[in-house]
């Protein structure tokens, strides 16, 4: 359902803060909470004992405690304490809440989601974004994951979908687009500029490049980056909920500030992306069906060059 053995983003940071929180994530009840060093931990929202919600507890010694009987819970999600058993009392060895591994960066909380060990396999994210400046909004939509990103590597939907807004003064001829794609994600440039109405190969196109970044860029299992112009860019980070829905996060990056007024042109860039969201949102949640991964029924075309290599990996990966 899944890209197994990836980094997920879950959660900003600033959503787990001295309270734990509960999210469903990747079709799982998790609950969050740091620490008494800051550190984040992710595990399973049900308490072992009789499923009370854990997020409806505290934290105590570094460790979760439950609201129902105050079992406490340490950073391993091993039982350190049952209160009705006394200080001396045995406490059973199944008695431990599943853990999730977790890391905070980038201003996120992200999760490890399958069966190898996490330790080598670094958090995805876009190096030169790091250093910018940005401001957040959130939206949930009732989609698979799959829809929602291979909207974002779709650049024929522009003139039509977005005709009022960022697609007002677009061709509905797209010249390729060029698509590199490998296990990491997949890399795509346009050509707005190249009004032939030729279809030029990959190979033609590529010599079009000229050292250019790619204008789309997603990186799995979930995060996407439009660059707009030189340290410009938009964000999204694709959280799944579960199989029918979709977290966004998306955010705007930039390397300039106003003074005085920056917090008024970052609402205004907000505002501004929140149209354009929901101008995708009326037509990607009326898509069928939710999940991509079962449209075998779609026939795809030249300019959904990356939506295809999108599917294709897809299946490649979760074999």
């Amino acid at each position: 359902m899944w890209l197994k053995n990836h980094w997920y983003a879950v959660l900003e940071s600033n959503e787990v803060q001295k309270q734990p929180v509960h999210a469903e994530r990747l079709g799982e009840m998790l609950v969050f909470w740091r620490d008494d060093q800051g550190v984040v931990h992710g595990q399973n929202n049900q308490c072992p004992h009789l499923g009370a919600s854990l997020s409806q507890g505290h934290i105590k010694n570094n460790c979760l405690v439950c609201p129902f009987h105050g079992f406490a819970f340490d950073t391993a999600g091993i039982c350190q304490h049952i209160p009705a058993n006394g200080k001396a009392g045995r406490i059973p060895p199944q008695m431990r809440d599943k853990t999730y591994p977790t890391q905070e960066a980038h201003g996120f909380i992200w999760l490890w989601y399958g069966d190898a060990e996490p330790h080598t396999q670094k958090v995805p994210f876009f190096e030169e974004l790091s250093p910018l400046t940005y401001g957040t909004l959130t939206d949930q939509w009732p989609v698979h994951i799959s829809r929602a990103i291979e909207n974002q590597l779709d650049s024929a939907h522009l003139p039509f979908v977005h005709h009022n807004t960022i697609g007002r003064r677009l061709s509905p001829f797209i010249q390729g687009p060029y698509v590199e794609a490998d296990e990491t994600g997949v890399k795509v440039w346009n050509f707005q500029h190249l009004d032939a109405d030729k279809q030029l190969s990959q190979q033609e196109l590529k010599g079009h490049i000229n050292g250019k970044d790619p204008a789309l860029d997603l990186r799995f299992p979930g995060i996407w980056r439009l660059k707009i112009s030189a340290g410009f860019y938009q964000f999204i980070a694709f959280v799944p909920v579960n199989a029918t829905t979709t977290h966004y996060y998306l955010r705007h990056y930039r390397n300039w500030k106003v003074p005085l007024v920056d917090g008024l042109v970052s609402k205004a860039l907000s505002f501004s992306n929140r149209l354009i969201l929901n101008q995708d949102k009326r037509v990607v949640c009326a898509q069928s069906p939710l999940n991509s991964a079962e449209a075998e029924h779609e026939h795809l075309i030249g300019a959904d060059r990356a939506i295809a290599q999108f599917r294709r990996l897809v299946r490649q990966l979760a074999t």
